[in-house]
């Protein structure tokens, strides 16, 4: 299939060639023998008028060697007429029978070639110088050339036509070759392309048609690689929204199984109770006792259902609303409003803020988030503990948050399951609804926040609220959370 084209180049350009050197070979045979004719009427014409013009200088005895001269440059015929008619002999100017006086007219094909041929004679009327008679030169160009000319041509036509036959050939095959070459490689490289293969190029850079066909080619190349690469990168982020997706339809199957778990429990006590109370049974008829009950379970209730709403939120929170929040004074309002709770609980509170940083999104979401952090390491610290919370930019762009409380630790069976929803990993704390690290997770997450929580060792050196140094141990346990934001750009009002 890719021969197609080599050989029908090949064809072609052999058969242009072919005709063409027919059709000058054809003019060759001709033409030459045409204009060999018309050089000699008028070589003839002119070596004539030459002759007449001597003649008519000299006498009839220097005419002998005029014409002799002119027979043996010329080769042409001479005959001479008197004032008479008649035809005399060049040299004795006598009257002659046959009228042919020169020594190629004894041929008699030669009359008959030059009816035949129509071959050019002039005539030229002159005197000698010595006599007052007037003579008429008849001079008949000899065929002897031109037949000489075209039997040349017809003598040479096998030779010619194997030469150009050879040469038409040779010809066509290197230019058929060097026109297709090209071609069939930029056949091969689009071969390539259409297979999604981009690493060929045309390597034929070239100012002619082909080399704008390469570039063409290489430029189709680049743009085809460059529109793939976006549609796979394009392809892989869907992939990755829809297997995000797919997370987060399981995360709310799971959600909602587990929030159908934790209510199912309050609400079957409130039921119960009331129902008792109702019917004015044992123990419910202290009424005043059990609607309080029912009223802090029902409160409970309300809480969790707000913590319920809030995911909801989180869950439906718009990027586009994202603007850059003040971490630092974030923190800071926050260290504020947990330091009764941390005196309260006999906890040391300390802080590490650094100033003037920010990053990108809701204010009150992540208020939530890094309220939840720093509720839980309080809540889960014992009394005369540490918590230090801590704000740096330790790297370009990069923003991190430490949570450390101490002394602490979490069996590390728990730690994968944190920040699940309704996981507690402290049996006491069934008071909680165990959705305030979930909550946090998904806040994170939300702003593409990398998180982790985990166990670690502090030296003695540490300080500790409450607690004598020489009750401590050579090293201290502790839970650190830590958080990396992105970040944000703040421009300068």
């Amino acid at each position: 299939m890719t021969k197609k084209l080599t050989l029908k180049t090949f064809l072609l350009l052999a058969a242009l060639s072919l005709s063409v050197c027919l059709a000058a070979y054809g003019c060759i045979k001709f033409y030459l023998p045409y204009a060999d004719k018309h050089q000699a009427q008028k070589t003839l014409e002119k070596r004539t008028a030459r002759l007449t013009e001597e003649l008519c200088l000299s006498g009839k005895k220097q005419s002998e060697a005029l014409f002799l001269e002119f027979i043996r440059e010329t080769g042409a015929r001479l005959t001479l007429q008197n004032s008479k008619g008649q035809t005399v002999s060049l040299f004795t100017f006598e009257p002659s029978q046959t009228g042919s006086q020169v020594p190629f007219t004894e041929n008699p094909a030669n009359d008959e070639i030059t009816e035949r041929t129509k071959i050019p004679s002039v005539q030229k009327p002159f005197k000698f110088a010595d006599t007052g008679e007037e003579y008429l030169l008849t001079v008949i160009f000899h065929p002897s050339r031109t037949m000489e000319i075209s039997d040349a041509i017809r003598h040479s036509l096998p030779f010619v036509a194997a030469v150009t036959i050879l040469l038409s050939f040779a010809g066509a095959w290197f230019f058929s070759h060097y026109t297709t070459r090209p071609i069939l490689r930029i056949h091969r490289i689009a071969r390539k392309m259409a297979e999604l293969d981009f690493s060929w190029y045309c390597p034929d850079m070239r100012d002619d048609e082909i080399g704008m066909l390469s570039k063409s080619i290489n430029e189709l190349s680049d743009r085809l690689h460059e529109a793939l690469n976006e549609l796979q990168q394009r392809n892989t982020a869907l992939s990755d929204e829809i297997q995000i997706e797919k997370e987060r339809e399981r995360r709310r199957m799971l959600f909602f199984s587990g929030i159908s778990h934790e209510l199912k429990t309050p609400i079957a006590i409130v039921t119960g109770q009331l129902e008792g109370m109702q019917a004015n049974i044992g123990v419910y008829r202290d009424r005043d006792k059990y609607l309080a009950r029912s009223a802090e379970i029902l409160r409970s209730l309300s809480q969790f259902i707000k913590e319920i709403l809030l995911v909801s939120q989180i869950d439906l929170a718009d990027r586009e609303s994202e603007h850059p929040v003040s971490i630092s004074c974030l923190l800071n309002e926050l260290l504020q409003e947990y330091g009764a709770y941390a005196e309260f609980s006999s906890i040391c509170l300390h802080a590490d803020i650094q100033n003037d940083l920010y990053v990108c999104g809701q204010e009150p979401l992540l208020k939530k988030a890094a309220g939840n952090i720093i509720g839980n390491a309080i809540t889960h610290s014992p009394e005369h503990a540490d918590v230090t919370v801590a704000l740096t930019a330790d790297r370009p762009k990069i923003i991190s948050l430490c949570v450390t409380n101490t002394p602490a630790h979490i069996h590390e069976e728990h730690l994968p399951h944190l920040f699940e929803a309704f996981y507690r990993a402290d049996s006491s704390a069934e008071q909680s609804s165990g959705l305030g690290l979930y909550i946090t997770r998904l806040i994170l997450e939300t702003y593409h926040v990398s998180y982790k929580i985990e166990n670690i060792s502090i030296p003695c050196s540490s300080v500790n609220c409450g607690q004598n140094s020489g009750d401590m141990k050579t090293a201290m346990h502790g839970v650190k959370f830590t958080a990396s934001f992105a970040e944000a750009e703040v421009k300068e009002l």
